[in-house]
């Protein structure tokens, strides 16, 4: 009777053991984001690219505040806040989306380069400031989203002739002669549009996205998608000659989103966009690394990729093919250990680390998205299965 006791108190201890580990590993602080604040957020919340001339742009200041609420990291959240609207915004948030590009000018003053904002960013950033009013209990966050939601519909937002509404990757420059106008696919997270249709129901979000996966659908993807594509004046898409159909830096966000927004909608394997990208999972098995270009007529590959795609496909992987998942892991494992701060890659690149902290954030559950497209972050104690 005394070893029965004895071998039970065992057992208990051991699972003891196994879930303090668990709790500890949960718990541990994010050390990704920790090493990304503090190689590329300046104290007063500018987002600072360092390998491209110290430049700062719409889209850094929007992911940053993304990952500060992921993180729960409020005071790095309103630094950025402040700075995006002071700097982008000629301190007018309500009434003036960001400016894309501030950095140093010719004549040697730093300030705004570009005024023409993009979409993406002022999306990530409507969107994030929705889900901080709602996790943080903030009702002015929430009041400033719908401002900007206002005026991305106005300025952002088109009806194209023969397609219906499509999402701009800016108010200006986009529209084309011969009535053909440029879209950049990497700017549309489905999980994006399924939230902003039920915020902002008399909005346009839920056509902009169908008329997105009409066009996808349309295209000869072979699972690779474009950086860019065009519509001609019938509303029909074409290969986009000025980027000559290659996908690369920018196209390499759409496999990131469809894998998180399939993962979030329940339809995994089945939703939509994700069907139309699945072949890229064999390109990815042939290599160790996922391929910097790849051509759309053609499905040619080439040049290996940075870092921050192997992290990008994580959460694609993660549904389509999971056996190569460990692959990409382990290149990431590696490239942390050997930059020696935290980030990856030496020098570290702000592309590469964003992308990291969406794609290994999730493959981590540092935070989840819902099938309303809401963020659940893990601090929140009702993300992926929180152990107690």
């Amino acid at each position: 009777m005394r070893y029965a006791i004895t071998a039970v108190a065992a057992a208990v201890a051991v699972l003891i053991a196994m879930a303090g580990y668990r709790y500890w590993q949960w718990s541990r602080p994010w050390q990704a984001w920790e090493a990304y604040r503090n190689g590329f957020v300046q104290v007063d919340g500018r987002v600072i690219d360092r390998t491209a001339g110290g430049r700062t742009t719409s889209e850094g200041q929007a992911y940053t505040l993304f990952f500060a609420l992921v993180a729960n990291d409020r005071p790095v959240f309103d630094r950025v806040l402040r700075w995006t609207a002071a700097n982008l915004c000629e301190g007018r948030l309500e009434s003036r989306l960001p400016a894309w590009l501030w950095g140093e000018r010719e004549d040697g003053s730093w300030g705004v380069k570009d005024a023409n904002p993009a979409s993406d960013a002022d999306l990530w950033i409507a969107y994030t400031l929705l889900e901080a009013a709602r996790l943080w209990q903030q009702p002015d966050y929430a009041r400033k989203a719908m401002a900007l939601l206002a005026m991305i519909r106005s300025q952002e937002l088109v009806e194209v002739p023969g397609l219906g509404m499509m999402l701009l990757p800016a108010p200006q420059g986009f529209q084309l002669e011969e009535g053909r106008w440029r879209f950049n696919p990497s700017y549309l997270p489905e999980f994006q549009f399924r939230y902003l249709a039920a915020a902002d129901p008399y909005g346009p979000w839920k056509a902009a996205w169908s008329n997105h996966l009409l066009q996808m659908q349309r295209l000869p993807l072979r699972g690779i998608v474009p950086d860019w594509y065009q519509t001609d004046a019938a509303g029909r898409p074409l290969l986009d000659p000025i980027s000559g159909g290659r996908g690369s830096y920018d196209a390499i966000r759409v496999y990131l989103w469809a894998g998180i927004s399939a993962e979030a909608s329940g339809e995994r394997r089945a939703a939509p966009l994700l069907r139309l990208l699945a072949p890229y999972a064999a390109l990815l098995r042939q290599r160790e690394q996922p391929p910097e270009f790849v051509d759309v007529a053609t499905g040619t590959a080439s040049g290996g990729a940075p870092i921050g795609y192997s992290a990008a496909v994580l959460p694609f992987l993660a549904v389509v093919d999971e056996d190569t998942v460990a692959t990409q892991r382990t290149r990431l494992k590696n490239s942390r250990r050997e930059s020696g701060s935290g980030n990856l890659g030496k020098p570290p690149h702000y592309y590469d680390q964003v992308l990291a902290l969406f794609g290994e954030g999730w493959a981590e559950k540092r935070y989840r998205i819902d099938t309303q497209g809401q963020v659940i972050p893990r601090w929140s104690k009702t993300c992926c299965g929180w152990p107690y």
